[in-house]
């Protein structure tokens, strides 16, 4: 009988909804976390209309990786990024990287991003299509490739440090999505649809070492990150990066992960500012915490 890649066990772990009273102890766990914020003010990535690098740097920004290790002893690694995402002209480099660095097959490594679009643009082909300056063409290619070997190191290094763990997931509600597909006499536009669907969901996977103390937490949800809009020049994760800094700032020494999933349709609501995004990162925070009592 085939095995099934690892991979699809972390998914599995991560979006089922099942009490959090089933453990499983027969696991190994590895984490790793580091800084993916420029060294100098590039383009941010999600708006067009933008016309000059960001001002400020509200928040860092981060990579982090989970490596899990089975029974069986399969492996898989999950680096989560507060980035907007990665075209394959950036990320089949990393993959490549880490596969012959950690001897990892491809299908066993997952790049997820948050899709916050207060992040710096990537050198992925698509620059062209922003209002970006020649200069600025030139930090963003030297960005990329900073990040690229940051992002190949912190995968690594989880892989390396793999430690018996217990695994448990739950899931709760967050009422921060709206849908933003609406219907209009001149057809459908990116608007506010309050009868449209959209997946409240927090799915919550917890890490624990063998003597019960928590070591991560790697948490979801279905809903862009785009509270901040194209008028903002701050630099940041949205919500889930204030999220995951809350959650690391009430459990310290714990590393907080954030997925974006199946979260297209979907948009904060309202949106528009900073203290938005801090309140939406507070709401997600205070039902992961929950979860995870």
């Amino acid at each position: 009988m085939l095995k099934p890649p690892a991979i699809i066990i972390l998914l599995a772990l991560l979006t089922a909804v099942r009490s959090s009273q089933g453990a499983d102890s027969d696991w190994k766990a590895g984490f790793a976390s580091i800084k993916i914020t420029p060294d100098k003010p590039v383009p941010m990535a999600g708006y067009a209309s933008r016309s000059k690098p960001y001002e400020k740097v509200e928040q860092d920004i981060y990579a982090k990786a989970l490596a899990l290790e089975d029974a069986q002893g399969t492996r898989a690694v999950l680096v989560t990024t507060d980035l907007i995402g990665m075209a394959r002209v950036v990320s089949d480099p990393i993959c490549k990287r880490i596969e012959q660095e950690a001897k990892l097959p491809r299908s066993q490594i997952l790049l997820s991003s948050s899709h916050a679009h207060s992040a710096p643009i990537l050198n992925d082909g698509e620059s062209g299509d922003y209002n970006v300056s020649s200069e600025s063409k030139i930090d963003i290619q030297a960005y990329t490739r900073v990040l690229q070997d940051k992002v190949v190191e912190v995968a690594v290094r989880a892989l390396s440090h793999l430690q018996p763990t217990r695994l448990s997931w739950s899931s709760g509600i967050a009422h921060i999505a709206m849908n933003r597909r609406e219907f209009t006499d001149r057809g459908v536009i990116l608007g506010v649809n309050p009868r449209g669907p959209v997946d409240r969901t927090v799915p919550v996977l917890r890490v624990d070492s063998i003597d019960g103390k928590l070591q991560a937490v790697l948490f979801g949800y279905a809903c862009h990150n785009t509270t901040l809009t194209q008028t903002n020049y701050y630099l940041c994760g949205d919500y889930a990066g204030f999220a995951q800094a809350h959650i690391q700032a009430q459990h310290p020494g714990a590393q907080a992960m954030f997925m974006f999933v199946c979260g297209g349709d979907a948009n904060p609501y309202p949106r528009g500012t900073m203290a938005d995004a801090l309140e939406y990162g507070k709401t997600l925070v205070e039902e992961v915490c929950r979860v995870l009592i």
